[in-house]
């Protein structure tokens, strides 16, 4: 009888091992947020009396993660909000780097002290998904310190909530399907772009290596889809502009792995 109820209870147990459920998507976040704001100016340029702007303004928003997992997970998750939104060449704090920036301007303005030109510097993190499996936030930058036209930037941050670590592409997409998720984005680019099928992409004025359409390293997680951003520059001339596409959950449900737990129900 009591090897009986022993092999009993190893048959009971083997499904719970064998079967590891998907995390639901459905579920709550872990994380709750605060917004934040960082703001400073330097008043007064040139004539004040004609010229009442700042000569540079420094403006940063972004989310802070108030409750986690644990202490320790809400700390590498606020960290790498925090460093997404500074060049690493920059030095460490807003306040540190927006006195730098104050400075440049100081000795630009010393140089030529009749130049309407200011400064400014705009970022934000903002939540594009956070649930129980994905946390996924669009950084937006934009910046001009002179030159013939402001920069603007575009990235992504993705996250575990559970963990804070990194979520990389290879992560959610299953083994041998990221050539077909390729051709999918292809597809959906060449439509945005009006690019005909069979058309080289360089004809229409892009620059992808050996003029082969590939995946941006800049990507993210939305409610609805995978989204892909191509930043200006980065695969045309600045007068193309930047493409974002999405690749809706419907169309690449096939290719994402079950078990990474971000494909809505239903989708």
């Amino acid at each position: 009888m009591t090897k009986l109820c022993f092999a009993v209870l190893i048959l009971l147990f083997l499904p719970a091992v064998g079967c590891k459920r998907a995390p639901d998507p459905a579920a709550p976040s872990p994380l709750v947020f605060v917004q934040k704001k960082f703001d400073k100016s330097v008043p007064g340029c040139g004539d004040k009396q004609k010229r009442e702007e700042a000569c540079v303004t420094f403006r940063v928003s972004w989310v802070e993660a108030s409750s986690a997992a644990s202490d320790e997970v809400k700390t590498k998750i606020n960290a790498a909000i925090l460093a997404a939104l500074q060049p690493k060449e920059a030095p460490r704090g807003f306040e540190a780097e927006a006195a730098e920036v104050a400075e440049d301007y100081a000795r630009f303005h010393k140089e030529f002290d009749d130049s309407a030109i200011t400064y400014f510097i705009r970022r934000s993190a903002d939540i594009l998904l956070s649930n129980a499996t994905m946390l996924c936030l669009e950084i937006t930058e934009e910046e001009f310190r002179g030159g013939a036209h402001p920069e603007a930037r575009r990235t992504y941050l993705t996250l575990n909530p559970a963990t804070g670590a990194d979520v990389f592409l290879k992560d959610l997409v299953r083994d041998g399907s990221m050539q077909k998720l390729t051709d999918l984005a292809e597809k959906r680019f060449r439509l945005e772009r009006e690019v005909p099928e069979g058309k080289k992409l360089s004809e229409s004025g892009f620059t992808f290596p050996d003029d082969k359409f590939a995946l941006s390293k800049t990507w993210g997680v939305s409610q609805h889809g995978l989204v892909f951003h191509y930043n200006a520059y980065e695969i045309a001339p600045y007068a193309v502009g930047p493409t974002t596409i999405m690749l809706p959950w419907k169309d690449i449900r096939d290719l994402i792995r079950k078990e990474a737990g971000i494909l809505p129900k239903g989708s």
